[in-house]
């Protein structure tokens, strides 16, 4: 072989072993730090315990706990737990998490732990997402890439039923908003309010569904006595629709008005809209009309009948808008929240006309003077974010209600999300990465004594600068036998 060849060769050998010199860090090499398993006990709705074993060449000084709800929207809001537990080579770390009231079953949970020995050395594990499953029913389930019904204790034939209205919704929906959903929604369905109300804290019975589009979930009360169809064919379709608006509007400057998502859901049901129309109608010709600025941050729970009326001109408004700038004008106005712009800049930018216009119009759609309509409302109304679907008795439908349909986001310091469905249990276990089994307990060793870090990094400078040498006289050599040679 040619010297220059050979020279060629050695650069490159050379070259691998200062690579794997320098990027072989011994702070990772040498941590002695392992997570032999992780594990998660379900005590839905109560509490959520994590627990983690941990190893060491040294002591264990420090460990936290880091989890988060996964947001399909907004940010994360993160939690870190410093555990307090006695130092040692190998400890057993847990943190139960009180989820109180005020869960949403099936949300999914990622966490993860970060640990500290004694020599300074730290570790953290991978991410793992776990499911806070309601693990109170056995559960059955009916999905596809984009929809997953979830019932309990009722024929498989109203499962079917439900994934139906949920598919044509979608289809339905899919063109209206010009948009697929980002992830499978999960269509959660409770047979009465008590089984609803556990894990939701809710006390009034006016509630009959919920959506939690930052989970991508919904939850609806369907209950097993009198007319069901009518009502699934309502609160379906209304609570695929908040998942919808939540994903084409969202952006972190924008917040469209409660009243265009409650009114548009409405607007996508089934069922006929005539007496919610007409309730608005009545409410202008008495002028009990609410102005539409006072239910752009929420509706209120005060009264029923107030909240019907919202509900009401939610819905008209929506009608009027889609009637007089068409299903173009609605997409363009969804479009501009998108784009980050607020409710005042977003309708002359998509409608041509500033919000208070817009009021007009539907105020004269209604049959309301425009003079009268200036006039104060004589309700002032409480700021909520997107009000669940009203159950109303004895209204188009006779079913139960359902679970909250709100988008904002949960705090894992406030609220816990649900898992997902694992029939009956009562725990949910996860052992290391990907499932493989969990390594039995190390046996006992004798000590060895604990290489310097200095040390180490010392040592590979050595090695580092003599592979250098050596390349520059090896060079050298081959250099001058080829200068020789020719």
């Amino acid at each position: 072989m040619e010297p220059m060849k050979i020279y060629r060769h050695l650069l490159i050998l050379a070259a691998m072993v200062v690579y794997l010199i320098l990027f072989s860090s011994p702070a990772q090499a040498q941590t002695g730090i392992s997570f032999e398993s992780f594990e998660t006990e379900n005590d839905f709705p109560r509490s959520l315990t994590f627990k983690t074993v941990v190893t060491s060449d040294a002591d264990i000084v420090n460990a936290t706990l880091v989890f988060h709800l996964r947001n399909e929207f907004s940010s994360n809001s993160i939690t870190r737990i410093d555990l307090d537990f006695e130092p040692g080579r190998r400890v057993e770390l847990s943190h139960t998490w009180d989820t109180g009231a005020g869960t949403i079953p099936g949300a999914a949970i990622i966490h993860y732990w970060e640990v500290t020995d004694a020599d300074g050395h730290q570790l953290r594990s991978h991410e793992m997402t776990v499911r806070y499953e309601d693990t109170r029913f056995d559960w059955q389930v009916r999905e596809n890439e984009a929809i997953a019904v979830w019932w309990h204790d009722r024929r498989e034939s109203f499962g079917e039923n439900v994934f139906e209205i949920a598919q044509q919704a979608v289809a339905d929906q899919r063109q209206r908003f010009q948009a697929d959903l980002d992830f499978q929604m999960r269509i959660m369905i409770y047979n009465n309010f008590d089984e609803f109300a556990e894990w939701n804290g809710v006390t009034s019975e006016f509630i009959g569904g919920q959506a939690f589009p930052n989970q991508g979930i919904t939850a609806q009360i369907v209950s097993a006595y009198g007319s069901q169809e009518q009502w699934l064919n309502d609160v379906v379709p209304h609570e695929i629709s908040h998942l919808y608006f939540a994903q084409v509007t969202f952006h972190r400057r924008s917040e469209p008005p409660t009243w265009l998502n409650e009114g548009l859901a409405q607007f996508n049901e089934f069922g006929s809209q005539d007496r919610a129309l007409q309730t608005a109608v009545n409410a202008a010709e008495s002028g009990d009309l609410i102005s539409l600025s006072l239910l752009e941050t929420g509706f209120g729970y005060f009264n029923e009948s107030r909240t019907r009326l919202a509900y009401a001109e939610a819905v008209s408004a929506v009608t009027y808008l889609v009637e007089t700038y068409g299903d173009d004008g609605l997409a363009a106005l969804l479009a501009a929240y998108r784009e980050g712009q607020t409710t005042k800049e977003a309708f002359p930018s998509a409608l041509g006309v500033a919000l208070g216009d817009f009021e007009a119009g539907w105020a004269g759609w209604l049959g309301l003077d425009a003079a009268a309509y200036a006039t104060p409302t004589r309700w002032a109304l409480p700021t909520f974010r997107p009000s669940p679907t009203p159950f109303v008795p004895g209204a188009s439908s006779t079913g139960t209600p359902t679970s909250p349909a709100n988008g904002t986001a949960v705090s894992p310091t406030t609220t816990i999300t649900p898992k997902t469905a694992v029939p009956g249990g009562t725990a949910v276990a996860q052992t290391n990465p990907a499932n493989t089994p969990r390594p039995p307990s190390p046996t006992a060793q004798p000590d060895l004594p604990a290489i310097p870090a200095a040390f180490l990094t010392v040592l590979s400078a050595i090695l580092v600068l003599g592979c250098c040498v050596a390349i520059l006289i090896l060079g050298g050599v081959l250099w001058g036998l080829s200068r020789r040679s020719s």
